[in-house]
């Protein structure tokens, strides 16, 4: 998808598969297919992992497969941010910071019509996090106890070019969000199995619940991994080839 569109961003959709992956075997992807009101609502609001977005929702039959070939085309559907008008995708975004306050609002209302056992789980960037409407959503949530929305920060450590602890330092960030009145926790962020058991107990919790998952930026593709500059530059034919070997 991405060599074929000469896109960016390939750091940042390797490092959120397993999340992405975790998330949609947390609801009931069927609810999700027949538009059910009570469904449960995945907000991506790291908006430039629309790639992974498409691929792994395509993966669970929410997407046709044969579609992710127009991926970032002129005119497509399949946008090089996340876009509402694909199928069965919530929220556009990409302006960061402003997914997870739709997620907020999302929880809120599910609890209000009585959809209590509906998650709203939502996935941030950690250089994302630096933005303060970021915070105003996590204490909205933390006043209101809503304990059916979930936050993923993709820990990956690099914003955009730069690590992100040059840019703004927010560590600790398990102590700061739960100084925020959030339970939050620490994970594998590779590892679907931990990602799923740390949303399922966060469901069991009167908060709402972080999950703060270590990735690595480019993971599975050793060219591009920790390495800040594969935010922007796209893959080459050769570069293709030996990230492909590598993947399989």
């Amino acid at each position: 998808m991405l060599a074929s569109a000469k896109a960016s961003h390939l750091g940042s959709n390797m490092s959120v598969i397993e999340m992405l992956v975790a998330m949609h075997l947390s609801i009931d992807c069927e609810k999700v297919r027949s538009r059910s009101v009570d469904r449960s609502r995945l907000i991506i609001s790291k908006g430039h992992c629309a790639a992974a977005t498409y691929a792994v929702s395509a993966e669970f039959g929410l997407l046709a497969s044969d579609a992710l070939i127009n991926y970032h085309v002129n005119g497509s559907l399949l946008a090089g941010h996340v876009s509402h008008k694909v199928p069965y995708i919530e929220h556009s975004t990409g302006a960061l910071g402003h997914g997870i306050n739709v997620a907020v609002g999302c929880a809120i209302g599910l609890r209000a019509r009585g959809f209590l056992e509906s998650k709203v789980i939502c996935l941030v960037g950690d250089g994302e996090i630096q933005e303060g409407s970021v915070w105003e959503a996590v204490m909205l949530a933390s006043h209101l106890q809503l304990s059916n929305f979930v936050l993923l920060v993709d820990n990956n450590q690099i914003s955009s070019i730069r690590r992100t602890k040059d840019v703004l330092n927010m560590e600790p960030l398990v102590s700061r969000f739960q100084a925020f009145g959030c339970r939050a926790t620490e994970v594998d962020g590779h590892s679907v199995e931990d990602i799923s058991n740390a949303i399922a107990e966060d469901g069991r919790s009167s908060s709402p619940g972080v999950v703060i998952c270590n990735t690595v930026k480019g993971k599975g593709v050793r060219f591009a991994e920790n390495d800040p500059v594969w935010h922007y530059r796209t893959l080459n034919e050769d570069l293709l080839h030996e990230a492909l070997a590598e993947l399989r």
